[in-house]
């Protein structure tokens, strides 16, 4: 990983591609124009952003009427079509592409990240007897944290993480959220990391740890963990994703560490998943929320690359390939339905 990109902002922030679907959508919009040309001025990078998104829309119109576009099109159509009537058919890898096709080009400028800025060290918001230090992100927030080894710790949205001892062993707790270690080696001084009331025990490795209401997990991407509850222990190896929801037994299997770990570069990977899965991963990034209102359309799987906070960006790609018809019941809240005459 790189700790100089740009760091991701609040979401709800204006991109490129939020932009490009909004003077889309309103064309003749004085009061939008002049929003749009004032965020434009406001950073050179904008622009930059901008010349990509709406590059290479201009390149990808001149193919609006090729047979495969046009038949990949009816193809996904016909097929959402089909799996609401067999809610549990996969789909087709083609149509699979199509939406990841569709979900790179409207994010592609909003993914661009600069190598010149490097995050501000997280401040200590908070003391405790029980905490040394507090380290907050709000809502569609990230940042990085260098400790005193050298180790790091990336906070994904709206995650508290505490560092309660560095005397015996370097020991932090993950509050709520999710957060990324990369631990500096130190074989006298243990790194433990405590969650949902279990721990996780490296010397020097990388892995990722989240607490959900309800669900905790760890993955590990390098070196090796110990992870321990009352009664129960494991020894992870690299590729391997833990997971226990509510009380049932731990789940271990082989993960495609990459998906679960996009976050930290400012995306988000699903692969034949349901929407209404997708959707709440892409709420927890924003404070505007995405609502599902057909339980056939929920179940509705899906496959993509979309940008962490850019809801407006993900609901025209659902909407541009025919997915969903979106509607907006207040400015925080946008409601998604089946596409008329589904």
């Amino acid at each position: 990983m790189n700790d100089n990109q740009r760091q991701i902002g609040l979401s709800g922030s204006p991109d490129a591609a939020s932009w490009f679907v909004r003077l889309q959508r309103h064309p003749d919009d004085q009061d939008v124009q002049r929003e749009f040309e004032t965020w434009l001025a406001a950073d050179p990078a904008h622009r930059d952003d901008w010349t990509l998104v709406s590059g290479t829309w201009d390149r990808l119109g001149g193919l609006k009427d090729d047979p495969q576009i046009m038949a990949a099109r009816e193809a996904l159509q016909a097929d959402l079509a089909a799996e609401r009537r067999r809610p549990h058919m996969r789909w087709a890898a083609g149509i699979a592409a199509t939406i990841i096709t569709a979900g790179s080009m409207l994010g592609y400028g909003a993914w661009r990240q600069t190598q010149d800025q490097t995050p501000a060290p997280s401040a200590i918001v908070a003391a405790a007897p029980q905490a040394l230090a507090v380290y907050r992100t709000p809502v569609g927030g990230q940042q990085v944290v260098t400790l005193q080894d050298g180790s790091k710790v990336t906070l994904s949205t709206d995650t508290e993480v505490q560092l309660t001892d560095w005397n015996k062993q370097r020991s932090l707790t993950l509050v709520r959220g999710e957060a990324y270690f990369q631990v500096a080696k130190n074989p006298e001084k243990p790194f433990v990391v405590t969650a949902a009331g279990r721990t996780v025990t490296a010397l020097g490795t990388a892995f990722d740890v989240r607490v959900d209401p309800g669900q905790w997990s760890v993955s590990l991407l390098e070196g090796k963990v110990r992870v321990v509850a009352a009664h129960t222990s494991v020894d992870m190896t690299p590729g391997h994703h833990l997971v226990q929801t509510g009380s049932a037994p731990w789940t271990l299997e082989k993960r495609n560490l990459a998906e679960l770990t996009s976050w930290r570069e400012g995306s988000l990977v699903f692969e034949n998943r349901p929407l209404a899965s997708i959707v709440q991963e892409m709420n927890r990034y924003s404070t505007r929320k995405i609502r599902i209102a057909d339980a056939d359309l929920a179940a509705t799987p899906l496959s993509g690359r979309f940008k962490t906070g850019d809801m407006a960006g993900f609901v025209a790609t659902l909407e541009a390939y025919g997915t969903v018809k979106a509607g907006q019941s207040s400015p925080d809240i946008i409601d998604l339905y089946p596409p008329a005459g589904e």
